[in-house]
């Protein structure tokens, strides 16, 4: 089991004017190999929660465990965190060495690895977000297109070797090329090294093609979890707490309001031609 967290409550600034209650009895399971979506409008506990994943927060009250490890005072935050990686939207802006190879190679150093360890780490790392070593190591990581940057940064994360990854809004402000290629390679790696992945997201689209099950929050308590198709299809109340859903499961419940007998949870386009095929053969008139 990767990750448990049990009656999960986190209060901000407690016994002051300012107080806020974050999480709200959140008990969650996640498994290892898991691919989690993550989902909830602003302010609904989504950032608060992954943070205790890696021990930045620590409960108020109830607990969480990760890949062995009991977030509480005196946990041991850099084995922790060797476990469990987080990257934080916008990662670009962390990027602060002199070239690509420095950078990924950071974290590692800080851990005493040896240089050949390192070296490798490294070059294993860029080529997993599709970095080439050679092209790339002794460029200036500033130089490199966003898409590029965004691939670095977390290329510094994966080089640790982490056993969960979690992302918070991994393809914001990347275009349409850029977050494809990305969100392609968060794939394959999770497939070769087997990793839990947790994405943080607001893009429905994403979070319904990378997915295998998705964590809805509200007001700092889970609101619902399930498969994408499972979720997404309970439009209306998704919109009543903020979200939405996919185009194409908005398409096929307004096909479906209209009388068309159309299944609702439709997540790609060659599921949706094949829904409607179906349908047509069955003798109905065209949508």
């Amino acid at each position: 089991m990767s990750i448990i967290a049990a009656n999960l409550t986190h209060i901000y600034s407690p016994d002051t004017p300012w107080t806020a209650k974050a999480l709200d009895d959140v008990s969650l399971e996640i498994q290892d190999g898991e691919i989690i979506g993550l989902i909830g409008h602003t302010g609904s506990g989504k950032s608060t929660l992954i943070q205790h994943f890696n021990g930045l927060l620590k409960p108020t009250s109830g607990s969480v465990q990760v890949q062995g490890f009991k977030v509480e005072k005196g946990v041991n935050l850099r084995r922790l965190r060797q476990k469990v990686g987080l990257v934080f939207q916008y990662p670009e802006h962390q990027l602060f060495e002199e070239t690509v190879a420095i950078d990924v190679a950071f974290g590692l150093k800080n851990a005493g690895l040896p240089r050949e360890e390192i070296q490798e780490r490294v070059e294993h790392a860029l080529r997993a977000v599709g970095i080439d070593y050679e092209t790339f190591k002794d460029r200036s990581p500033f130089e490199l297109s966003g898409g590029q940057m965004r691939r670095v940064a977390i290329a510094g994360v994966l080089a640790m070797q982490p056993e969960v990854l979690i992302l918070d809004e991994p393809t914001a402000g990347l275009d349409p090329q850029s977050r494809n290629d990305l969100l392609a390679h968060l794939r394959r790696i999770q497939q070769e090294r087997g990793i839990t992945l947790i994405i943080v997201s607001h893009s429905m689209d994403e979070v319904a093609a990378m997915v295998s099950r998705i964590i809805v929050m509200d007001k700092g308590r889970i609101y619902a979890q399930g498969r994408p198709g499972e979720i997404f299809r309970h439009g209306q109340e998704l919109r009543q707490i903020g979200l939405d859903v996919p185009p194409l499961t908005q398409l096929m419940l307004a096909l479906r309001a209209r009388g068309q007998d159309l299944p609702t949870d439709i997540l790609n386009l060659e599921e949706a031609r094949a829904a409607i095929s179906k349908w047509r053969k069955g003798g109905q008139a065209n949508v």
